[in-house]
């Protein structure tokens, strides 16, 4: 006998858009909840799969291309999107002669999502040495990459529109000039606002993630007001913070990603940029083919969006 399976099971997006194809008036299963795979019938009644945030009404190629964050990447130089420099690295020598060539550089597996083996702003041997061998445990292949000082920005894009933007923050702590930031961090998780498991804006801090980006900074104390950055990258799953910013990015950064998201032929994507917003460029980084549309329908500060009731609409045509 099957054991009933609960929504609670599953991720926070895919909880988010079951509610809403429900209630937009699909027919909606939950195939399996540990994967969030769905089965939901749209306004002609064909059946379709959604997992996690990605149709299968979406490219097949495109998802395939776009899951290759080196492949990516050289779609977008070939439309004429600014991209960072980079190198595909199979041997840390590799690496260590694109180093020489960029003075911070950032270092991640060439597949993989959530900041996963990703090292940023690494301006020492041992740091790129450490970080190489982090990345080398998620991927056979290692991108070094230009580390570009700016805005870290999720551009949401569906149906090959604009939808919403977000900037995300890295994890971070203030001093009390009492605790470590071992027991700051330690103190964040403790709040209520950060779970993993419901619909909420703020993730706990990865603990792990913070060790490996401090050292053994993690056990000083910082003085009081003082604001620490303590992970990499400023992704939600690290323990990041996500700000609502669709006034604010430019009309061309929209249209780079409108782009690159139609070239790909995908229904949901999530283009992610570096905004540096003294000179007013931005670079294409990667797009994330299974988005988290929670984190624009609540974002940890500014307005919400529709996007969740816009991509349902587009999953029923």
């Amino acid at each position: 006998m099957n054991t009933p399976v609960s929504r609670e099971q599953l991720k926070v997006s895919t909880r988010v858009l079951y509610d809403e194809l429900l209630k937009q008036g699909s027919s909606v299963e939950i195939i399996d909840g540990s994967s969030s795979l769905l089965e939901y019938t749209d306004q002609a009644g064909d059946r379709h799969f959604l997992f996690s945030t990605c149709s299968d009404k979406s490219s097949a190629t495109g998802l395939i291309i776009a899951k290759s964050k080196a492949k990516s990447v050289i779609i977008a130089e070939r439309m004429g999107i600014p991209t960072p420099s980079q190198l595909t690295c199979r041997d840390i020598r590799e690496v260590r002669k694109f180093h020489t060539e960029h003075a911070r550089i950032v270092i991640k597996p060439a597949f993989g999502s959530g900041g996963t083996g990703v090292s940023t702003n690494i301006t020492t041997d041992d740091a790129l040495e450490k970080a190489y061998h982090y990345a080398k445990t998620h991927s056979h292949l290692v991108i070094a990459q230009q580390h570009i000082i700016g805005d870290d920005v999720r551009l949401l894009i569906i149906d090959g529109k604009f939808c919403s933007a977000v900037i995300r923050k890295p994890a971070y702590v203030i001093g009390d000039g009492i605790a470590t930031i071992e027991e700051l961090i330690n103190i964040a998780n403790a709040d209520l606002s950060r779970n993993d498991d419901t619909q909420s804006s703020l993730m706990h801090i990865n603990i792990n993630a913070a060790r490996r980006f401090l050292g053994e900074v993690m056990y000083t104390v910082p003085s009081l007001n003082k604001t620490v950055r303590v992970v990499g990258p400023a992704n939600v799953s690290l323990g990041g913070s996500l700000h609502e910013a669709t006034s604010e990015v430019s009309q061309q950064m929209i249209a780079d990603a409108e782009s690159i998201s139609k070239a790909l032929d995908l229904g949901i994507c999530g283009v992610d940029m570096m905004w540096d917003r003294k000179t007013g460029k931005h670079y294409f980084i990667e797009a994330n083919v299974t988005p988290g549309i929670d984190i624009h329908n609540d974002p940890f500060s500014g307005t919400s969006s529709d996007a969740a009731q816009l991509y349902v609409k587009w999953l029923l045509l």
